[in-house]
């Protein structure tokens, strides 16, 4: 299973905005430059994710983008299904076994409630903890 590429811009762009300190305001061009998104692209998501009600916009000199809520507040899952839409493991149309198709709406369900649950905020613990253990010698 794989999420878009929009999906994955959109959630390490949110990340990196995560990062700073709440209410920096991130100009396009930066987070484009910083987390190497095609401008274009990431114009389209960014709107996206302001009108899910994950980003305010700054309009004027020194605008830009800053999140809408602190990031324990904003779930991957959130962010998947506003660029994205509603999970789906199979593709529309196909027909398969009644067994089958109650074994990937149970997955279905599972994963949405498991994105549903998994906040920006524990992406940084996470990326925290694996940056503070290093193996090199």
């Amino acid at each position: 299973m794989n999420f878009s590429k929009k999906a994955e811009y959109a959630l390490r762009a949110v990340v990196a905005m995560s990062r700073s300190t709440p209410g920096t305001v991130f100009s396009i061009h930066s987070l484009s430059t910083d987390e190497h998104i095609p401008l274009k692209f990431l114009e389209q998501i960014l709107l996206i994710l302001r009108k899910g009600g994950v980003l305010h916009s700054k309009r004027g000199a020194g605008g830009g983008y800053h999140l809408a809520r602190p990031p324990t507040r904003i779930t991957i899952g959130e962010v998947l299904e506003l660029v994205d839409g509603p999970l789906e493991l199979l593709p529309g149309g196909r027909s398969v076994s009644q067994g089958l198709n109650s074994v990937f709406t149970e997955l279905r369900v599972n994963m949405s409630e498991w994105l549903s649950r998994i906040t920006i905020a524990e992406v940084l613990q996470r990326d925290q903890a694996k940056g503070a253990v290093s193996f090199e010698i």
